[in-house]
């Protein structure tokens, strides 16, 4: 009598799953490399209309875009990354403790995320961005995420503690 393996192959919700994380990836992914913030009514200075330069049909793609770097900042960026992860590892069976452990996976995934916001919201802060923050609407590098943690939570360190925890708290999500 043969056993089943517990790959992801064999599993044909976990492969929907996975080229539905594949495909969200990719689709952020573009909709963020083709952002461009005149894209926004709101966000423009100029009054003219012009076409959509974002390559995710137009203006939802630039709507999307927009709204991960609005939450997150430029840690939006890392969103794609982690969706490519997870959907690998439900396609393939590739890091499958992810799959097999996914409620704690995504935890760690979101305190990534988190960490990785306040320490952009920190360096928006003393300068290290520029006006990067302009250029993709948000107030700050970090999003409405670094920017809420700090604020809210992390100001009572100081800005050399903030940066120590959330650097402890990234290296231990990965």
């Amino acid at each position: 009598m043969s056993r089943k393996s517990s790959s992801g192959s064999e599993n044909g919700f976990g492969d929907v799953i996975g080229v539905a994380l594949l495909a969200a990836a990719l689709l952020l992914l573009v909709a963020q490399l083709s952002f461009d913030r005149h894209d926004i009514s709101w966000l423009s200075t100029a009054n003219e209309k012009h076409p959509a330069h974002n390559w995710i049909v137009g203006p939802v793609g630039a709507y999307l875009a927009w709204g991960f770097f609005l939450i997150l900042g430029v840690g939006a960026y890392a969103m794609p990354l982690l969706l490519a992860v997870f959907g690998v590892a439900y396609l393939f069976g590739f890091l499958g403790y992810l799959r097999q452990r996914t409620p704690w996976s995504v935890l760690w995934a979101g305190v990534l995320v988190l960490s990785l916001t306040g320490l952009l919201h920190l360096m928006s802060l003393s300068g290290w961005f520029g006006q990067l923050n302009v250029h993709i609407g948000t107030n700050s590098a970090g999003g409405l995420l670094g920017y809420v943690t700090y604020e809210y939570f992390f100001w009572m360190l100081g800005t050399v503690g903030a940066i120590i925890v959330y650097t402890a708290l990234y290296l231990t999500s990965l």
